[in-house]
């Protein structure tokens, strides 16, 4: 059986500052295309919006696999300490560290966690706006058209569906 761990145990926080940093770079690169993203749909751009979804999808990819390696580095830091697997959060394991490493990691995990948060936040946002607006346009669509709805009837009572046809919406600015 392994000891129990001492306060202020030598450990090579190293690789987790690394993936913490790592982290924290991404979801400022992400951070940066949602806007571009959130700018192009409240303009209504959308030439380029596959492509920015795509960088968007990627970055997220990319994430999960570093969150991924973030967690067995957390685990070997747990295994290093002496500690049963999961048994100790982030912020109580950092306790077992010397004061300068503690810092330094709570720091950054502070800072991903909050980045994460923004990032989220804006994701929520901008999917509400997006919600709100499609709502809003087949509602427009449901009442200016109602042969459109789907829910039209043929003599025999049975649903059939409308027939498929453009609209052209003129705007003016």
């Amino acid at each position: 059986m392994k000891e129990k761990p001492k306060k202020g145990m030598t450990l090579d926080v190293t690789p987790c500052v690394q993936i913490l940093r790592q982290e924290t770079a991404l979801l400022e690169r992400l951070s940066a295309a949602q806007e571009v993203v959130r700018n192009a749909v409240f303009s209504r751009e959308w030439t380029d919006l596959e492509a920015l979804l795509d960088r968007l999808n990627g970055y997220s990819e990319e994430f999960q696999r570093l969150e991924q390696e973030r967690d067995r580095i957390f685990e070997e830091m747990n295994r290093s300490l002496g500690i049963e697997k999961g048994s100790l959060g982030f912020y109580s394991l950092t306790t077992q560290l010397p004061l300068p490493e503690r810092r330094e990691l709570t720091d950054l995990y502070r800072r991903l966690k909050l980045d994460a948060l923004r990032v989220r936040l804006a994701n929520d946002t901008l999917m509400t706006y997006i919600t709100e607006a499609r709502s809003t346009v087949a509602g427009f669509i449901d009442m200016a058209f109602p042969d459109r709805r789907g829910r039209l009837y043929s003599r025999r009572g049975t649903q059939v569906h409308s027939e498929m046809r453009s609209i052209v919406l003129d705007r003016c600015l």
